[in-house]
C-alpha cells in the first residue's frame, strides 16, 4: 500500500553476539526432542555491493567510500545489495544491521529497491533506481553499536536484494560501508526445514 510503513523495530545488540545466538540456538535445538521439529538457522549476509548517491553532486559516484551517507537536505540516499544464497526452510525473520559512524540520533528509512542491476561503481543521483514508498522506520542506537532494523516483509526468499536508506532529517547520518571494518549485514533466521519450496529458489523477489 503506498505511503505504507512497516511497524518500528529497533534494538542494538554487538555483531558477535550473532554467534553466541546461533550456537546457543542450534545446541538448545539439537537437544529437543524431535517432535519439535528441525533446529532454526541464523545466518549473516555482507552486502555484494553498496554506496550512497546524493543531489549535492548528482553525477559523482561514491562506491568506494568507507561510508554510506544518509541527508534529507541536500538529499542522500544509501543503496545496498545483498545475495541470499542456500536458504533453507522458511524465513521467519531477516534483521538488517546497520553501523552508525555518527553520534546523530535522527530518525532514518530502510526501503525496498525493484531494480537489482545497479552497479557500486557507477551509481550516481542521476542514474539511481527509484526506492519503494513502504518503509521501516527506526533511529541509530548510538555511535559504536549497531542498528537493527526488522525487514522481513521485504524478504519472500533468495536471490538478489536491494535496499535504500533514507531519511528526512536535516541532520546527516552515516553508516560503515562494506569497504570498512563494521559494514551492513543482513541476518535471516529460518526454521530451518525443508519449507515452502519458494523460500529455498535462488530468486529474486
Amino acid at each position: 500500500m503506498p505511503g505504507s510503513r512497516t511497524a518500528p523495530r529497533c534494538f542494538a545488540f554487538w555483531l558477535p553476539a550473532l554467534a553466541t545466538v546461533a550456537v546457543t540456538s542450534a545446541a538448545a535445538a539439537a537437544a529437543a526432542p524431535a517432535a519439535y521439529g528441525p533446529a532454526a538457522r541464523i545466518r549473516a549476509f555482507k552486502p555484494v555491493a553498496d554506496s550512497f548517491v546524493t543531489a549535492a553532486h548528482p553525477r559523482t559516484n561514491y562506491g568506494k567510500a568507507r561510508t554510506l551517507r544518509v541527508d534529507g537536505a541536500p538529499k542522500a540516499t544509501a543503496f545496498m545489495r545483498f545475495e541470499l544464497k542456500n536458504l533453507r526452510g522458511k524465513i521467519t525473520s531477516v534483521t538488517l544491521l546497520l553501523h552508525p559512524t555518527t553520534a546523530a540520533r535522527a530518525s532514518f528509512a530502510v526501503r525496498r529497491v525493484h531494480v537489482d542491476d545497479w552497479r557500486e561503481r557507477s551509481i550516481t543521483y542521476a542514474n539511481a533506481p527509484r526506492v519503494s514508498s513502504r518503509y521501516t522506520a527506526a533511529k541509530p542506537v548510538g555511535l559504536g553499536a549497531w542498528s537493527a532494523i526488522d525487514v522481513t516483509p521485504f524478504v519472500d526468499g533468495g536471490g538478489q536484494l536491494s535496499l535504500a536508506v533514507t531519511t528526512r532529517a536535516a541532520q546527516a547520518l552515516s553508516f560503515g560501508s562494506r569497504e570498512s571494518t563494521h559494514g551492513p549485514r543482513l541476518v535471516v533466521r529460518s526454521d530451518g526445514g525443508n519449507g515452502n519450496p519458494s523460500y529455498n529458489a535462488l530468486r529474486g523477489y
